[in-house]
C-alpha cells in the first residue's frame, strides 16, 4: 500500500481535521478506482473535517469522476466500489439533488457532457447502464431534460434518448419519490 493510500485510510478512520491541500493532492495524484472510492467516501462522510472546505467544484468533479469510472469499469468484487448499475443509480440521485441546489447548472452541464462522452465511447453494457440505470430516471425530472436534449438530434444518441424520454414522461419523478419513501439505513 502506498503512503498516500495509508494516509487516506487514516483520514477515513480518524476524526481529526483533514487539510484541504492534502485532499487536493490525493485527488490530483490520478488515483485508481480504489482510491477514488475512498475519496468519494471521505467527501461524503467527513466533508466538514476537510479544512478549509473543499468546495463545490472540486467535490463535484471528484463525485463525477468516481461514478463514471464505476460505470465504465463495473467492479463487482469489491464492496467499497459501486458496481456499474449502483453507480448509475447514484448518478441519478446526484443529478436530482444538484438540480434542486442553486448555482449548480455549470456542474450539471459538465456532468451531462461527461455522461454523453462515456455513452459514446463505450459498448452495449455501459450504454445500457447509462440509458436504463441513469437516463430514464433522470428524464423523469423535467428540469433535468434540457441537459440531455441534444441527444435528440444526434444519430448515435437519438434512440436511447427517445426510449429514456418516453419512460421519463410516463413516470414523472417516480424513482425520486419512491426513494424518498424508503427508510434510511444507518450507514447513510
Amino acid at each position: 500500500m502506498s503512503g498516500s493510500n495509508r494516509d487516506l485510510d487514516a483520514a477515513l478512520a480518524g476524526d481529526e481535521p483533514i487539510p484541504r491541500e492534502k485532499v487536493l493532492l490525493w485527488i490530483d495524484a490520478g488515483p485508481d478506482l480504489t482510491s477514488l472510492s475512498k475519496l468519494y467516501r471521505l467527501t461524503g462522510e467527513s466533508y466538514y473535517r476537510i479544512q478549509p472546505e473543499l468546495g463545490k467544484d472540486k467535490t463535484c468533479a471528484l463525485i463525477q469522476r468516481y461514478l463514471l469510472e464505476c460505470i465504465r469499469q463495473d467492479v463487482t468484487r469489491d464492496e467499497q466500489i459501486q458496481s456499474r448499475w449502483e453507480a448509475a443509480e447514484t448518478l441519478h440521485l446526484w443529478f436530482r439533488s444538484l438540480v434542486e441546489t442553486e448555482g449548480t447548472a455549470d456542474v450539471l452541464m459538465n456532468a451531462a457532457r461527461a455522461v454523453t462522452e462515456l455513452f459514446r465511447a463505450n459498448g452495449d453494457e455501459v450504454r445500457a447502464a447509462i440509458e436504463q440505470g441513469f437516463l430514464e430516471h433522470a428524464l423523469e425530472t423535467s428540469a433535468l431534460r434540457p441537459y440531455f436534449e441534444h441527444w435528440s438530434s444526434e444519430p448515435q444518441l437519438h434512440e436511447a434518448w427517445s426510449r429514456a424520454l418516453e419512460w421519463g414522461k410516463a413516470h414523472p419523478d417516480f424513482t425520486w419519490k419512491l426513494l424518498q419513501r424508503l427508510p434510511r439505513t444507518q450507514e447513510e
